[in-house]
């Protein structure tokens, strides 16, 4: 089997794709992949891998218990196409004329990039598909509410009733169509889409470093320190701001700074990957590796979820019985 065709494995699911994350290959390259591989052991490993080796996880976002086919479609029919995109319109970004000659699907491609970012993780897939299950549809209004939209007939009483009819995968299923849902958020799209994208290259010694989780973004699109920062390289970072104002305040300093301040906050929220050009951010690594992280997007939905199944059935507006 070629490298190519192991790439199109449909099981084979990246959630860093390989477009992204060759921004770190060096002449011969491959990356380095940073990780604790045994949990009882603080200590950090480096393996350099080529990028189509690294940041997939097998079946990462497959429904279990579906024909083979139907399983894979949020990676096939979503992440994939996305992902293909984003490559075309990384591309564009770096000739410094995206504003002027970029497509609106290129665009929109390289939006609905980054918001896969705030919650493609391996770490978010097993958050979201808990979250459904235990959190989500763990309530009978809930569970009515989805067997309604559903249009299944039968006569269902109790939580187990509806369980039963729903089915064994109704819980993946409904996090993968929740998670491309909230990828796909027109209002998203339109706020990040408003902001002012520029791409820095920022030279010198220290380079940035990449994580399964790279994304740094502001909790709103619509203040005047709205922002989202990503590293697309040792050497180059993706910034989008609402004003030319703050884009200047981040950018405007010592390179070595900004450099370092984007690679903390990358460091200290990823979970089990780091990613680099070299071996030389090791120290660094192991010492802020996971330390401070902060609420991920997922998480913030799920606090607003359950605020709003707390209330009375008659108060509730996610329900639509």
């Amino acid at each position: 089997m070629t490298k190519e065709s192991k790439q199109n494995e449909p099981n084979k699911h990246h959630f860093l794709p390989v477009f992204y994350l060759k921004g770190w290959a060096g002449a011969d390259g491959r990356i380095v992949q940073f990780s604790r591989p045994n949990p009882n052991d603080e200590r950090v490993k480096m393996l350099r891998r080529h990028p189509s080796a690294v940041g997939y996880i097998k079946r990462l976002y497959a429904v279990e218990g579906l024909p083979e086919k139907v399983a894979n479609l949020f990676e096939t029919e979503f992440t994939r196409p996305v992902d293909t995109d984003a490559a075309v319109a990384m591309q564009r970004l770096m000739t410094g004329r995206f504003d002027t000659e970029a497509t609106q699907t290129e665009a929109v491609a390289w939006i609905k990039f980054l918001l896969s970012l705030m919650m493609r993780m391996p770490a978010d897939i097993k958050r979201l598909k808990h979250y459904v299950k235990y959190d989500w549809f763990s309530d009978l209004p809930s569970l009515q509410a989805a067997f309604k939209k559903s249009g299944m007939e039968g006569n269902p009483r109790t939580v187990e009733d509806y369980q039963k009819l729903l089915g064994p995968t109704f819980h993946e299923r409904a996090a993968m169509v929740a998670l491309s849902g909230m990828m796909q958020v027109e209002t998203a799209i339109r706020a990040i889409g408003q902001l002012q994208w520029t791409v820095h290259n920022i030279d010198g010694a220290r380079e940035f470093l990449t994580s399964d989780r790279p994304l740094i973004a502001s909790v709103g699109m619509n203040g005047p320190k709205a922002h989202i920062i990503l590293p697309i390289g040792p050497h180059r970072v993706f910034v989008a701001t609402k004003t030319e104002e703050f884009r200047r305040q981040l950018v405007e300093k010592q390179p070595w700074d900004f450099v370092m301040t984007v690679n903390t906050y990358v460091v200290n929220n990823a979970t089990d990957y780091v990613y680099g050009s070299n071996g030389a951010a090791l120290r660094f690594v192991q010492k802020h590796m996971g330390k401070l992280r902060e609420e991920t997007f997922l998480e913030r939905i799920n606090r607003r979820r359950m605020a709003e199944i707390a209330k009375p059935v008659s108060e509730r507006t996610d329900l639509n019985l």
